[in-house]
């Protein structure tokens, strides 16, 4: 298909003072319009103030993103912000097919983004060949799709946050504790059964069994649990082996191994 060329400068049905980064305006009164054609759909360029704009229904449809089911491409392109989309009710350019001009113009910028694979109904086998045709067919003088796009701000970084890293000392300088009173043992885990030192003492503040530990200490009641007191075992004498035991009655228990089931020969 031949390209169509129009130019017009036709006046302004309403006002189209949208300004870019720069305070250039983002549609001229003058501009130039032309058509071209990609996998046989004819895809509308305008250009004006240095910008290129394309219909945003017809360069989304001709890569590939299915319209919405209420009907058209309006709210893929909501995604796009100022000053990569204009509406066309906002520029002086009019269709002859008046259902067209309540769609919106996107620059090549907008284009790229729809390219990538970040965008939900991404398709790769078409929208990529249509932002390459973008860049061969629709921009054309060696500029990219940056320089042919309205003026957006820079885009901002925050500067890194360091924290000061602070190191906990427990001795002095001369290896002395800081703290003489800090208990100072083996680390328990919470399943850990074994009874605490004599030096600890120990906080529950659970209401409840611990999951998959079986019941707590405290009966769901808390509390604080501190050390049994050691067992005392009255002890008269030096000698450690009672002189009295002469063997007769034994403190052992046989038991014939007939009573334990038998062991098998694999596990």
């Amino acid at each position: 298909m031949t390209p169509t060329d129009t130019t017009a400068g036709a006046p302004s049905a309403a006002p189209h003072l949208l300004l870019d980064h720069h305070g250039y305006p983002l549609f001229g009164d003058v501009f130039h319009h032309r058509t071209e054609t990609f996998g046989g759909a004819a895809i509308d360029i305008i250009e004006t103030n240095g910008n290129i704009w394309f219909s945003g229904s017809d360069a989304l449809n001709s890569m590939g993103f299915e319209p919405h089911r209420s009907g058209g491409q309006g709210r893929r392109l909501k995604r796009i912000e100022h000053p990569d989309i204009i509406k066309i009710a906002d520029t002086p350019f009019r269709f002859a097919d008046g259902r067209r001009n309540r769609g919106s113009f996107i620059s090549p910028r907008a284009i790229l983004k729809f390219a990538d694979s970040k965008t939900q109904g991404f398709n790769p086998f078409k929208a990529l060949p249509f932002a390459e045709w973008m860049k061969d067919i629709a921009i054309s003088g060696g500029k990219d799709a940056e320089a042919c796009s309205p003026a957006r701000p820079p885009p901002t970084t925050q500067a890194p946050i360091f924290h000061a890293i602070e190191k906990v000392a427990d001795k002095d300088e001369h290896g002395h504790d800081l703290d003489q009173q800090r208990p100072v043992g083996i680390y328990q885990h919470v399943a850990d059964s074994r009874p605490i030192l004599h030096d600890e003492i120990e906080f529950c503040l659970c209401s409840d069994e611990r999951v998959g530990l079986g019941k707590c200490w405290c009966r769901g009641k808390g509390g604080i649990r501190s050390c049994l007191p050691p067992l005392r075992v009255v002890y008269e004498g030096d000698d450690v082996i009672d002189d009295g035991d002469d063997g007769t009655e034994s403190g052992w228990v046989e038991i014939p191994t007939r009573k334990y089931p038998p062991m098998p020969l694999r596990y």
